[in-house]
């Protein structure tokens, strides 16, 4: 947004990012460019990494289980 005080060219971050092997996408929030094309990349890129590791035996199950006990309730707080 701010284009005369970048401090960095996008030569150079384009090359850094292929240095490092990552995706490079400049941005502006005020202007809502590349916004949501970043977010659905790195989405997409994280989605591929995870499906790509193998399963772990002690991975969490993909659910969650309360336990406790259940509570007695004595009258309705909203009742008339």
């Amino acid at each position: 947004d701010l284009t005369a005080q970048k401090v960095v060219s996008t030569e150079t971050a384009q090359a850094f990012a292929d240095e490092i092997g990552i995706p490079f996408m400049e941005t502006s929030a005020k202007n809502a460019t590349n916004v949501e094309q970043a977010f659905m990349a790195m989405a997409a890129s994280i989605k591929n990494r995870m499906a790509s590791q193998p399963a772990s035996n002690n991975a969490r199950p993909p659910t969650v289980q309360i336990r406790g006990q259940p509570v007695n309730q004595k009258s309705g707080c909203c009742s008339s």
